[in-house]
């Protein structure tokens, strides 16, 4: 690995949440573990559904995240249609599929790349034995993705009430 991709990675973790106020040895040590990957435009990086296992970090370029969502368009007309949830960038240190690096489970969202990208990978395998190895490290990366979940489930449970309250205001008038 060139000097000079190392430093791009550094960059990249200290400005990325999950990172931020790690000890110089322990970005080294998740340096390690980083693997570059590059996305063309209108890739998909990871499709809702399937199973996750790696973390991403954009070091260059634009996503789409997208869900699907089940709509009725007749009576028993049930079709499914992307909604975009957002937009993320390389210049806002975006990092994306956390989830898979605490759980074994399936991709929440699918994510397409805008433009031409350049991501860094973290795979679960890659990171549990970084973690076993160095348990304060692990510790500390696992309390932020906790912490952003937890931001996440506070949000949703605020947009469902919001939700709850505008379709019950609309179906009693």
């Amino acid at each position: 690995m060139s000097i000079e991709a190392d430093d791009v990675k550094r960059l990249i973790l200290q400005k990325a949440d999950f990172f931020r106020d790690l000890a110089e040895d322990e970005i080294t040590a998740i340096i390690r573990i980083m693997a570059p990957k590059k996305f063309p435009s209108g890739a998909v990086i990871m499709r809702e559904g399937d199973q996750g296992d790696t973390l991403y970090m954009m070091a260059a370029g634009r996503v789409e995240v997208n869900k699907t969502l089940t709509m009725k368009f007749g009576q028993d007309d049930y079709r499914e249609t992307e909604k975009t949830l957002t937009i993320l960038s390389a210049d806002t240190h975006a990092v994306f599929g956390e989830m898979a690096l605490i759980t074994e489970d399936q991709r929440s969202a699918t994510i397409t790349a805008l433009s031409d990208c350049m991501l860094y990978e973290i795979s679960r395998a890659d990171f549990l034995r970084l973690a076993a190895d160095r348990p304060s490290l692990g510790f500390k990366v696992t309390l932020r993705i906790a912490a952003l979940l937890s931001h996440r489930l506070k949000k949703s449970g605020e947009d469902v009430v919001r939700l709850t309250t505008a379709l019950s205001i609309a179906l009693s008038q």
